[in-house]
């Protein structure tokens, strides 16, 4: 993956490189506004959305992704 990337990234030129720059850092941004869960926010009558996004947010976490 790391290759692939490198490749993608050696081809663009400066506008795009600058375009790709502010898309990741905006994305990251977006993450940190994420109001996170917390252990006390689950429970048995969670709703099917709330339950995918706390199973989002806890398997983000275990892979090292993400603050929360």
């Amino acid at each position: 993956m790391k290759s692939k990337f490198r490749a993608l990234v050696r081809e663009l030129d400066a506008a795009a490189l600058e375009e790709l720059r502010r898309s990741v850092a905006q994305e990251m941004e977006g993450r940190r506004q994420r109001e996170a869960i917390k252990m006390e926010d689950i429970h048995p009558l969670m709703s099917a959305e709330e339950k995918r996004r706390a199973m989002e947010e806890i398997a983000r976490a275990l892979r090292g992704g993400g603050d929360a």
